[in-house]
């Protein structure tokens, strides 16, 4: 989500700033107002990360974890295809 933003912050500064536009639709406050949104972009994205490394490292390593065991038994038949099984026939066919 956060990369998404500072994305959509650079297209837009991109756009306001290509070498086709007019040099008079470019506005100091409307750039000034798009490094600001940067800037937050930028820090909720450093945090975010920060906070993701913080939970990744608290995990126990991958030699501690414990093993889950199932007590239920294990189905081990195999139904027979229908082509295959057997035709019983009745007394008198």
């Amino acid at each position: 989500m956060a990369e998404q933003h500072v994305a959509r912050i650079r297209d837009r500064v991109h756009d306001r700033s290509a070498p086709d536009r007019p040099m008079d639709e470019l506005s100091e406050d409307d750039l000034r107002m798009d490094a600001q949104w940067m800037e937050a972009a930028l820090q909720a994205r450093r945090g975010y990360l920060t906070v993701l490394d913080k939970v990744l490292r608290s995990e126990p390593l991958p030699e501690h974890q414990r093993t889950v065991t199932f007590n239920q038994p294990t189905i081990t038949a195999r139904a027979v295809p229908a082509e295959q099984a057997p035709v019983q026939r009745t007394k008198g066919r």
